[in-house]
């Protein structure tokens, strides 16, 4: 009898530890899918502790196809999760982008305004007559260069009268220093 029993508890045992193991890749699976990102088999047995035949084996089935379920549904999750992220993002870029298409129009439309001033500006140095104020202009740059000119002369003039009544001063100067000389002799 002792024999009859042996396998009959070795087999209630490995079932009971395929049903732990079961349960500890069912747990590893609610946790990963509850953390939301995607995950493949070997991570969910390195989670149980199991290897990857035990996931893979043909005495578990179901156990197999919930494991890939929940791959897909990881994948597929992330994957919409990250498309949802791209397509808000997209949007953002899409606004910014409108935005400043819009600010560049308005900017154009005042570089337009100010061209159209410097236009009428332009057109207002124009006398009644239609004659351009250049001629105006010519002779007044004509008029500067004559009347610098002859300021530059009347420098000069200025420069050489200046000497003159410099040198006259110090002919004065020594024909009172003469006669001084004359009337006192050398003692003063």
């Amino acid at each position: 009898m002792a024999a009859e029993r042996r396998p009959a508890e070795a087999i209630a045992r490995r079932t009971a530890q395929s049903k732990a193991c079961e349960d500890r890749v069912r747990q590893a699976l609610s946790r990963l899918v509850k953390a939301g990102v995607p995950f493949t088999a070997a991570d969910v047995c390195t989670l149980a502790g199991v290897g990857r035949t035990f996931i893979y084996s043909q005495k578990r089935p179901e156990l197999t196809q919930a494991v890939l379920d929940a791959r897909k549904h990881s994948v597929r999750a992330a994957t919409t999760r990250a498309e949802e992220s791209l397509d808000t993002q997209t949007a953002s870029w899409r606004e910014r982008a409108l935005n400043a298409e819009a600010v560049v129009t308005s900017l154009r439309s005042g570089i337009q305004r100010r061209d159209e001033q410097v236009s009428d500006l332009t057109g207002m140095l124009y006398d009644a007559d239609g004659v351009h104020l250049v001629q105006e202009n010519t002779r007044l740059r004509e008029l500067i260069r004559n009347l610098t000119r002859s300021l530059a002369e009347s420098e000069k003039e200025r420069t050489r009268l200046t000497r003159s009544l410099d040198g006259a001063r110090a002919n004065v100067k020594r024909e009172r220093e003469r006669n001084v000389t004359q009337l006192f002799g050398d003692n003063p």
